[in-house]
């Protein structure tokens, strides 16, 4: 005989069908419902935006984002008589789009020459942006330009002020510069290396060796990579290196930081007056995500020694984050 399944029992899996596919499709609608409102950016803020940042833009309305990109002259020169397109991409450029837990959300990029980057950094840090990439974007000799990433979760008004603070720290340096010869702040090469490793395994809390006079010290992390453990010995480290000598010494290294740890990270860098070089990957898929953030400064070995305890300190929790909110 054949089994028959009981009435009752069939119409009971037939509601709990009906009734989970009823649940889903009213879940996907509540889905596009919100990706719709979430959408418009209205265009009352769209021309509040465009008298904040001094341009004008343009507004997708499939993405709901709106965009302005804003041409850099001084980033085209190649030579006295030739001039490059900005459309190949020598702009800056921020865009706007609705947020669910803030009113909006913006990313941007600012094209910066040489001189300009650090002092963006620092004027984008103070007004609340993140900092998430800096690159060099050099094609010809003669321009050198970088690439400052930022991105920021707020109000429309405040992050369109937030992105006009960085423009106008690079009108103020531009204006600056055509007043006097300014020159770029290049690291001095020392002719002799011969830096004593003891006071800065002091006040490191280090164990940093020497080699040919130059002092190098290494703190390793531990992160998953393809579903593996790498640590120190695979890249994932921050390294410091001391060149010249003790009273006239040349700093440079890189931190690697958690996406978490990036901003203080930068702030605590910065109001020691440390040169940001770059800030990018080294892996993909990592986890946690790492940055590496590549700086120097010059100075007496003891006093660079004291700035990169302070930053790492900072990036540790050993001093508040708050401490470095400020960046002078």
């Amino acid at each position: 005989m054949r089994y028959k399944t009981p009435l009752p029992l069939l119409s009971l899996r037939y509601i709990r069908t009906k009734a989970v596919s009823g649940l889903l499709s009213a879940f996907l609608l509540a889905i596009v419902f919100v990706s719709s409102a979430m959408a418009e950016v209205p265009e009352q803020i769209r021309s509040g935006i465009d008298r904040i940042i001094g341009g004008k833009g343009t507004y997708n309305a499939d993405e709901g984002v709106y965009k302005l990109v804003l041409p850099r002259t001084e980033a085209t020169v190649v030579l006295d008589y030739q001039k490059l397109s900005p459309n190949i991409g020598l702009n800056s450029w921020v865009a706007f789009t609705s947020a669910v837990h803030r009113e909006a959300l913006l990313t941007g990029q600012f094209l910066l020459l040489e001189d300009e980057a650090d002092a963006v950094l620092t004027t984008a840090l103070n007004a609340g942006l993140q900092v998430t990439g800096l690159a060099d974007s050099s094609l010809f000799g003669r321009t050198r330009v970088k690439i400052l990433d930022v991105a920021g979760i707020g109000t429309y008004q405040d992050l369109a002020s937030a992105f006009r603070k960085g423009l106008d720290e690079i009108r103020r340096i531009r204006t600056n510069a055509s007043r006097t010869s300014a020159k770029i702040e290049t690291p001095d090469v020392p002719f002799e290396n011969s830096i004593d490793p003891g006071p800065l395994n002091t006040i490191l809390s280090m164990r940093g060796g020497i080699s040919d006079g130059v002092y190098k010290a290494t703190i390793g992390r531990h992160a998953l990579l393809y579903g593996e453990s790498v640590g120190r010995e695979m890249g994932i480290s921050s390294w410091i290196a001391v060149a010249g000598t003790d009273n006239h010494a040349l700093a440079q290294g890189e931190f690697v930081a958690t996406s978490e740890e990036l901003q203080d990270l930068l702030k605590a860098l910065r109001s020691k007056d440390f040169k940001i070089v770059s800030i990018r990957n080294h892996l993909a898929g990592e986890h946690p995500q790492l940055l590496f953030v590549r700086f120097w400064q010059q100075g007496r070995s003891v006093e660079l020694a004291r700035g990169l305890r302070y930053a790492l300190d900072v990036q540790v929790g050993a001093i508040p984050s708050r401490s470095a909110e400020n960046v002078e």
